[in-house]
């Protein structure tokens, strides 16, 4: 697999561009397996493709593949080729900064694209490499031009890619319509250099890494923003006529899967409660409580099967019917939400709801405290029993045992909560807190269920021994976060945690442990305090906001959103809610001055190195990286996310 280093921003948008004409629903699995029908509103067929794999990944072109090559042979003798001339005082050169590097050469680049004699440059920037410039233009989310040229003079390089990606978009006859219109990506790959347009400063550059706008600078007013953004992305996800939530939210191609998740709703629901202590607002109560009813629509209530109490997983809208399956993971979070929602309201439905769901799950424990999966219905309407034992599902199961003993101090549930406890302790007794199960290797989100429900324990029982294991294995996880500051790449991230789900779950956790840690008046709390304000500082890079929209069809839909990965910008609902989780938890917390900080080395600096040393600062995927994003075996609808 190429590293993500290798995945230029060109290579994105083919791969963007794949997914938009794959992904028109989903099942459990990822968007790009399923080629079901998009709603009305889905993006048209892609200009730009590329090759996919047996299973629906995406791969990259393959090198020298040149989806403009006709285009731009057919053109370019047409687009002028203008004189470069010197300002007058002359140019700052290596003196320049970072941001002002920037400016001037989107701002060149700008120039060229709009034709006339002569062009301006002040980038008298020089090198022992030749700069080998691309330029690439964006337009509704699609790719619809692209140049690349190379030369010593690093104007020159610029001028003459972006002259070829005029040609690409048809043309000097095209330059006011197609080009003009678009945003423009400058990458300089061999310089580690790369930049796009800003969308709030039209001729402004912004900085790119690896295909994301990194977030150099936090504080509590951003934070405080991108609150009210995920607000208003978790209220467009909600299905209007049935109250239930999309799991997925495909952003290049502006379109929903043709499915509702029970467990995505209750995510959902539980959030805007969060969001409704943050800032009293009954529009939000009443929301919570219309997608609680989907919730308990979508409850069996079969006593004869051994099905009564299990949530189904998803609601077909095609078919208008549930799929027949009923997943722990499912009726574990929905309990959450459903005790929740009781507390605020007092209803007591939601209570009987959730410990009608809670029996299902000790039916579904075995004697020495593991976890059945999912019940997944067969022709004829009998049920099979998926028995994989699952870190997540385990995790998910105590946690919500544990819940419903404290809702309701019932020792039933309390008893049912220690067997699977104590299935967990000997489990990392055995192993350490670093946990895999029958699905995966060993990995964070799975360690992080274990400390969670653990913890959930600990409140419901008072049991010292495991309130000092969650913090025993919760410093664990914190010791495996990525904190170099020169690598805003991944600054905040886990190892083994490839996705903005996984990170924000795990930001969740180490918000929960971090509140019990205040509570208990131990001391060095702040440990899980920093590594939850290094985790938003990673999630709000990976959140669709003006600049980084590019590669979307409609921003202002995507708004909010937290896209799954740098190869893959769909959004998942978990991936929202769960970065909401955090933020909500932390946001009292924090003081109004600067909370993280990462300065980009200077410009002369940087370019210099990468002259010299090719590679040398290379933040590529490691060969362990690479073969965990490749994908792992795993139930249906569980991944490397905190959600089933």
């Amino acid at each position: 697999m190429p590293s993500a280093r290798a995945l230029s921003i060109a290579t994105l948008a083919a791969l963007a561009a794949l997914s938009s004409a794959l992904t028109s629903g989903c099942d459990g699995r990822k968007p790009s397996e399923d080629p079901a029908a998009a709603k009305p509103s889905a993006a048209p067929a892609a200009t730009a493709s590329a090759p996919a794999d047996a299973e629906g990944r995406m791969r990259a072109p393959p090198p020298g593949d040149d989806r403009f090559a006709a285009q731009i042979a057919a053109n370019l003798p047409r687009v002028p080729d203008p004189v470069i001339q010197a300002p007058e005082g002359g140019g700052a050169g290596a003196e320049l900064d970072n941001g002002a590097f920037r400016d001037r050469a989107i701002a060149f680049v700008r120039q060229v694209a709009a034709g006339g004699d002569k062009v301006t440059c002040d980038l008298a920037l020089s090198s022992k490499r030749p700069f080998r410039a691309v330029v690439i233009g964006f337009q509704e989310g699609k790719q619809i031009a692209r140049g690349e040229a190379s030369d010593a003079g690093l104007c020159v390089a610029l001028k003459d890619a972006a002259r070829r990606a005029v040609a690409a978009a048809g043309g000097a006859a095209a330059m006011t319509s197609a080009l003009a219109g678009a945003r423009l990506v400058v990458e300089l790959p061999d310089h580690r250099e790369s930049m796009v347009e800003s969308a709030e400063r039209p001729g402004k550059g912004v900085e790119l890494v690896e295909g994301l706008v990194p977030v150099r600078a936090l504080d509590k007013a951003l934070l405080t923003r991108r609150i009210e953004d995920g607000k208003g992305y978790l209220l467009r996800v909600i299905d209007p006529r049935h109250k239930g939530v999309h799991k997925y939210y495909h952003a290049p191609a502006d379109r929903f899967e043709r499915e509702l998740h029970t467990i995505y709703t209750a995510s959902t629901a539980l959030t805007l409660l969060k969001l409704h202590a943050y800032k009293p607002d009954e529009r939000l109560l009443r929301l919570a409580t219309e997608a609680a009813g989907f919730m308990i629509g979508m409850q069996s209530r079969e006593a004869r099967d051994r099905t009564a109490g299990g949530f189904f997983y998803a609601f077909d809208l095609e078919r208008e019917r549930p799929e027949r399956r009923l997943v722990v993971g499912t009726a574990s979070k929905s309990i959450f939400t459903l005790i929740e929602l009781y507390g605020v309201t007092k209803d007591k439905k939601y209570l009987e709801s959730a410990v009608l769901a809670a029996d299902w799950l000790i039916s579904m424990q075995r004697p020495d405290g593991s976890v059945r999966s999912a019940l997944i219905g067969q022709e004829g309407g009998t049920w099979k029993v998926q028995g994989k034992e699952s870190t997540l599902y385990t995790g998910q199961v105590l946690s919500a045992l544990s819940r419903t003993y404290r809702a309701t101090n019932n020792k039933k549930y309390l008893d049912a909560a220690a067997r699977t406890a104590d299935f967990l302790l000997a489990r990392i007794a055995e192993k350490g807190c670093f946990l895999g199960d029958d699905y995966r290797k060993p990995n964070p989100i799975s360690s992080s269920w274990a400390v969670q429900s653990l913890l959930d324990f600990a409140k419901a029982g008072g049991d010292q021994r495991v309130e000092q294991t969650v913090f025993r294995c919760a410093d664990d996880l914190v010791k495996r976060q990525w904190r170099r500051p020169e690598d805003a790449y991944r600054y905040g991230r886990w190892q083994r945690s490839l996705s903005s789900s996984g990170t924000g779950w795990l930001a969740e956790v180490m918000s929960e442990v971090y509140h019990h840690c205040r509570k208990k008046g131990t001391a060095g709390c702040d440990r899980y305090k920093d590594a939850v304000v290094a985790a938003i500082r990673l999630l709000l890079q990976y959140t669709y906001g003006p600049d980084s929209s590019f590669v979307v069809k409609n921003p202002k839909a995507a708004a909010g959103g937290v896209f799954w990965s740098v190869r893959d910008r769909y959004v998942r609902t978990d991936s929202v809610c769960h970065a909401m989780n955090a933020y909500l938890n932390m946001i009292g917390e924090l003081g109004d001055g600067p909370l993280l900080t990462l300065p980009e080395r200077p410009l002369a600096e940087r370019m210099a190195l990468a002259a010299e040393a090719p590679g040398a600062a290379d933040a590529g995927l490691s060969e362990e990286e690479g073969e965990e994003a490749a994908g792992q075996s795993r139930p249906k609808g569980d991944g490397e996310d905190a959600d089933d």
